[in-house]
Order: structure tokens, then sequence, then C-alpha cells
């Protein structure tokens, strides 16, 4: 993992990341698990004797970014969310490559067994919910439940204005670029009602030394989901025609549910995500 380009670059991505975890309105612990990629920060709230719910968050987005409703979901979860390996966040890619997405499997594969967790409910915002189907479909059997948030490239292929918009990113752009490039109705991943949790995104994208993308791709032969799944979908997502996501879902057996008017961000609209996903949890106890 390369460093910060100073000092002060760091000091402020590290405290624009307190600040969005400072939006959680429940106590949390942190812990830092050494294994085969690197150190992989795990932040844990709720009943330590609850049930397990893994977070997985957008890309950037880190795990503060689950703070509109993971007070709900810590009465009755003890919560990980998970910092991805490799993108800007906590946990610190110092260890064996991560070049493809059965890597990012592997790595998830692993924190599960440093969690010392033989199976838990997973869920994942958008390219958090591609890794979280990916590795459902690796380890049926570590998963209990399944919530997908918007994800890409998992039911649909991406919308062309998503396409171009990806091609002609500028791979280092200053902060202002990026925080512009964050203005309401842009294919953010996450909540998009507080500042600090743009400006968050918007540092990662200009300072943070993250390992190359991994980029997904759809997946092949997808006919049927082995666990039970909840696909939530923004019905004016930016990344995809939700439409089309919807009936591919479907047709996998998915509970599918879209949210009309609502952006890839999805948990902006926190009151319907909220519910969608305590009573998907709640099914199959």
């Amino acid at each position: 993992m390369s460093t910060f380009a100073t000092p002060e670059l760091e000091a402020t991505y590290f405290g624009a990341y307190d600040a969005v975890l400072a939006q959680w309105p429940v106590a949390v612990e942190t812990a830092d698990l050494p294994g085969r990629y690197g150190t992989t920060r795990v932040t844990s709230t709720g009943p330590a004797a609850a049930q397990s719910l893994v977070l997985l968050h957008g890309y950037g987005g880190t795990a503060g970014m689950w703070y509109p409703v993971v007070g709900a979901l810590a009465e009755e979860h003890r919560v990980r969310a998970v910092d991805t390996m490799g993108e800007p966040g906590r946990s610190r890619h110092t260890g064996a490559a991560l070049t493809s997405m059965d890597d990012l499997v592997d790595w998830l594969a692993e924190t599960f067994d440093l969690l010392g967790l033989p199976a838990a409910d997973l869920c994942g915002q958008s390219l958090g919910g591609h890794l979280a189907l990916r590795f459902t479909l690796a380890h049926p059997d570590r998963v209990r439940r399944l919530v997908l948030l918007d994800p890409p490239l998992v039911f649909a292929g991406l919308s062309p204005e998503f396409e171009e918009l990806g091609r002609n990113r500028d791979p280092h752009p200053t902060f202002e670029a990026a925080r512009a490039m964050l203005a309401p109705g842009s294919p953010g991943s996450g909540p998009a009602h507080v500042e600090a949790y743009l400006d968050l995104l918007a540092h990662g994208a200009a300072h943070f030394p993250a390992s190359p993308i991994v980029y997904p791709h759809l997946p092949d032969g997808l006919t049927q989901l082995p666990v039970p799944t909840l696909v939530a979908l923004a019905g004016a997502s930016q990344v995809h025609d939700s439409a089309v996501a919807a009936a591919a879902a479907r047709r996998a057996g998915a509970r599918t549910v879209v949210l009309p008017g609502a952006g890839h961000g999805l948990l902006a609209d926190v009151d319907p995500v909220r519910s969608l996903v305590l009573e998907h949890l709640r099914l199959h106890d």
C-alpha cells in the first residue's frame, strides 16, 4: 500500500472518516484484523449474542455510510460493518494482490473466519452488493439471508451514461472536482443528505492511496439465488435500467422491490429501505 502524498492530506481524510462514523447513533467497537491481504477494519455494534449481520459499503463509502439505518439494524443484530480491502477506508492493503472479484471473495471469506462467523446475514449496497452476491454464490453455506441494495452488474448491464462516466473518469481528481461530481442527483454510493459523507467520498477519490479498482462483471449463468434474497432497486438509478434488473432478479427468485424516484444512493430514502431490510431479515428466523 502506498502512502498519502502528505501527512496533512492523511489527517484530513481520516478526519472526514471519523466525522461520518460519528453520525452513527449507537456505540461502536472497532477491530483491525490481520490477514493474508492486509489488515481489515471492522466496526461492530449491537448485542454480542445476536445474529451477525455483515454490511458491505458502496465504492469509497466506508463502514460509516450505514449511519441512516444502523441504529435500527443493531436492535436485533450484531452488526459488523467492514471497510472493503483496497478501497478508501481504514483497512490496509499490505498483503496479497487484489486483481479480481474472486480475490475479494477470498478476502471476505477470510474476514468471516477472522470474525469467527461460520455464517451470517449479509447486506451490500452498490459495489458492496455486487461483492455480497459473488460471495453468496461462492459460499452459499455461509450466508443465511442476503440483501442487495441497487447492486450494479448483477441483474443488468450498466447504463450507457454510467459507462461513459466511467470511461471519462479522472483517476486523480482534485477534491473540488470530486466534490462537484457528488452534487444532488449524481450516482454516489450511499446516503446523500449529510455533507460530511460527501466530503469523505471526495477526499477518498482525491487523496486516498487506494489499490487499483477491481471491476465487476455480470455473473455467468445466474439462474437461481441460493439463499433467501431481498433486492431493493432505485427506480431512478443512474447505473442501470431498474426495470430490467427487477425482472431478472425476480426470475432468479429474489423478493424484489423498486423504489420509485430513488437514486442509486438509496439510503437517502431511509424509511422504506430500513423497513424492507428489517422485514426481510426477520422472515426466516
